[in-house]
């Protein structure tokens, strides 16, 4: 192996720079013109193979990343003799080269430069690759006033450890940890050379690497130089911790325009752009580069002809000029030498390997409030691995969110009574554990346990548990709607859910004083009960167990005496099956049964004792209880069914209607009828699928009103009966509510 190899097909003009590992050169494609860029690997570290593989994950990273903010990888070449990346040759200069030049840059040039070079890192993220090494030098700046990012020889995948090593300088705290890399790791290092183009100097600097990482780790950002504009931004950008940075490079360039815009006008971009082309194109005349101002530049060569063997690395657009459009997981490198001793890309060839399982580690976020005495340590999960990096990060940002919120309530707590806190000599302590409650190929289910040192933060309220639980295949947050069917979030639902859940209670649900004269209530897991009211969903966060659903019951917030606190209940997947979502159960790897996917049998024509009633023409369906006697009744534009206990005084009536109405307005009519005949209302919902309205009707009865809403056709049920008999209408009334479906709404009938 010899450093006078080169590339077959290309003939080297000049130098561009030479490095520890290799040199990089401007060459020419001898049959079509087209200059290009070579990196070069000196030969002999391909006999090093960690190095020599290095150089390859390089190249195959590279080639993943298909970005107008990126420099564009044609080929990659490899022979006995040596190996190369043919790469789009830009006409400009690095940063380095800009700020040895002129030392500061006026801040719209730096925000430029940041844009640009955050849009291309959003686009390595976007297909799971973190830079891992960005500096001032793997920053090019072109004459057309615009960024490109180079050297990708320290990326890794999302998540995945590399090496340990940088640019000391622009190192993230957690690279200095050996830790993953994460889309965060680059923004903060591109906000430590933002910082150095507004100041002048790199935001530390110390004589040793150990000083340095330990300002890196823990010194505050020296701000008092920058800007104030941007003080916020690069405060958001060099955060300590990940998580308290912008997830990503693309939701930092949000943050960097709105900062701009109100900072510099709506052309800052214009401006700083037009200020650093003309120092770019000054610069790039010094350059061998400047010779791409008459020759092809960034255009793909159209064949490279071997030197000798007669080997065709590539036709019509060049080999990789096609895979510089796959992302990464979509290309291999051959492991063997094929066409004649050359190792080249094929995106053809062997399926890459599969990507890595997704796992769950729990991470600790500690540290010391820098404006209010408030330390913390914080545990939380987070998911490594897996298909996609966008779910991923969905993932991580969900499973960090309560260790962030209780932050922020902490924060907002001690600001409230900051005096007092002050007066007491006190540090609030706040700590959070974080325990896994179950983990399915599907489902994720977390439980969290906030606790707090403080006197003047000493009530029960501030130390809880809560719980939460994410979908693995979206990332997404499984809350109430994704959980429990329909009907369990209604009035009846909740009732039904509360008396299950009671007898696995300490106590029972308590009961609470009411107006003088009436009975004492006894309080409900229905959060529309609770004062303020809102939708008729469980007041209390749940997770998933091998046993089932554990509800975390904050007694408290159910309206119950403040001593009571909290309790962790535990309800049996065996009292479950009927409330749960099928596709829930499904996750669960649990069956699911008939009442639970609704596939039970259902009847059509009149109600006798115990039926369910299916209308033929509009197709909903409902259980008819035992001992109700059928009447028809005809809505307007369609056509419905009475059932009738005369003994209880009570009424069920169903009925479909090719008279849609806009939920909202039908349910404003409902309340000014039912209000204007001295009814009172307790219970009101409505959006785009329909409306649900509880009460009293002015006779003193109850009445529950549920219409299903869609684009050609409506059905609905409206149950009414003597207050007395509630207790025993309970279960008939949830029976059908339950069993309430209302068949095809998109069409009318």
């Amino acid at each position: 192996m010899n450093d006078t190899w080169s590339v077959p097909g290309y003939a080297e003009v000049d130098v561009l720079g030479t490095g520890g590992f290799g040199r990089v050169v401007l060459a020419k494609h001898e049959a079509s013109g087209r200059m290009v860029a070579i990196k070069y690997l000196r030969a002999e570290f391909l006999a090093d193979a960690r190095i020599a593989d290095g150089f390859r994950h390089e190249a195959w990273l590279l080639s993943g990343v298909r970005s107008p903010h990126v420099v564009r990888l044609f080929d990659f070449v490899e022979t006995p003799q040596g190996a190369a990346l043919v790469m789009e040759a830009v006409p400009g200069v690095s940063l380095r080269a800009l700020l040895v030049a002129e030392n500061v840059l006026e801040p719209e040039a730096a925000l430029a430069i940041l844009k640009g070079s955050l849009l291309g890192l959003a686009d390595a993220h976007a297909v799971g690759v973190v830079h891992r090494d960005y500096k001032p030098g793997n920053v090019l700046v072109s004459r057309e006033g615009e960024s490109k990012l180079v050297d990708f020889g320290l990326a890794t995948l999302d998540g995945h450890n590399g090496l340990t090593a940088g640019s000391p300088a622009y190192m993230a705290p957690e690279q200095w940890a050996g830790q993953p890399g994460v889309p965060a790791t680059d923004v903060y290092a591109a906000t430590c050379v933002f910082y150095q183009c507004v100041t002048g100097h790199r935001p530390f600097e110390a004589d040793t690497s150990e000083q340095l990482r330990a300002l890196h780790g823990g010194a505050p950002v020296p701000l008092d130089a920058v800007p104030e504009a941007l003080r916020p931004l690069i405060g958001r950008g060099m955060a300590k911790d990940p998580a308290w940075r912008p997830a990503t490079a693309g939701a930092f360039v949000t943050e960097l325009e709105a900062v701009a815009r109100k900072a510099y006008g709506k052309n800052w971009e214009k401006r700083g752009w037009k200020r650093l082309a003309t120092s770019a194109a000054a610069l790039t005349a010094l350059t061998p580069l400047a010779l791409l101002t008459t020759a092809g530049t960034a255009a793909a060569p159209v064949a490279a002809a071997g030197a000798g063997a007669g080997v065709s690395v590539g036709t019509g657009t060049g080999t990789t000029a096609v895979v510089a459009g796959k992302i990464a997981i979509a290309v291999a490198i051959l492991g063997g030498l094929v066409a004649g001793g050359l190792v080249i890309f094929s995106p053809g060839d062997d399926p890459p390997a599969p990507p890595p399982p997704l796992t769950v580690a729990l991470q600790t976020m500690s540290g010391r409030d820098q404006a209010l005495p408030i330390t913390y340590e914080l545990q939380y999960p987070q998911v490594s691995g897996g298909p996609d990096a966008g779910v991923r990060q969905r993932l991580n940002d969900a499973l960090r969110a309560p260790a962030d919120k209780r932050l922020k309530s902490i924060r907002d707590g001690v600001s409230g009574n900051l005096e007092r806190v002050k007066e007491q000599g006190e540090t609030v302590a706040m700590h959070s554990s974080a325990r896994v409650l179950a983990q399915t190929p599907g489902l994720l289910s977390v439980r969290y346990d906030h606790d707090l040192d403080s006197d003047v933060l000493g009530h029960t309220t501030w130390r809880f548990p809560e719980a939460l639980s994410v979908d693995l295949a979206t990332g997404r947050t499984l809350g109430p709607k994704d959980v429990f069917r329909p009907e369990i979030l209604t009035p009846a639902g909740m009732r039904t859910l509360t008396q299950r859940l009671a007898p696995h209670t300490r106590n029972g649900f308590c009961t609470v004083p009411t107006v003088v004269g009436d009975p004492e209530r006894q309080v409900s897991i229905d959060a529309a009960e609770r004062s303020g009211g809102g939708d008729h969903v469980p007041a209390a966060t749940f997770g998933f167990t091998d046993a089932g659903i554990e509800f975390e019951v904050l007694w408290y917030d159910l309206g119950c005496a403040t001593a009571a606190g909290n309790e962790t209940v535990v309800l049996p997947y065996a009292e479950l099956g009927d409330l749960l979502q099928p596709k829930v159960l499904t996750m669960l790897g649990k069956p699911v049964s008939s009442a639970s996917s609704s596939t039970a049998p259902k009847t059509s024509g009149q109600a006798g004792a115990g039926t369910t009633y299916t209308n033929s023409r509009f197709g909903f369906t409902t259980r008819v209880p035992a001992g109700y006697t059928a009447s028809s009744w005809v809505p307007e534009n369609g056509e419905g069914q009475r059932f009738t206990n005369a003994a209880l005084g009570a009424t069920m009536t169903v009925w479909g209607t090719n008279s849609p109405q806009p939920p909202a307005g039908k349910l404003a009519q409902l309340i000014a009828a039912e209000e204007g005949n001295g009814g009172r209302v307790t219970f009101k919902s409505a959006d785009s699928s329909g409306y649900t309205v509880s009460g009293y009707q002015g006779d003193g009865k109850i009445f529950y009103e549920h219409e299903a809403v869609g684009a050609g056709s409506a059905a609905g049920l409206r149950w009414v009966y003597p207050a007395e008999h509630k207790k025993e209408l309970d279960k008939p009334v949830d029976d059908t509510v339950k069993a309430f479906e209302p068949g095809d709404l998109s069409r009318p009938h």
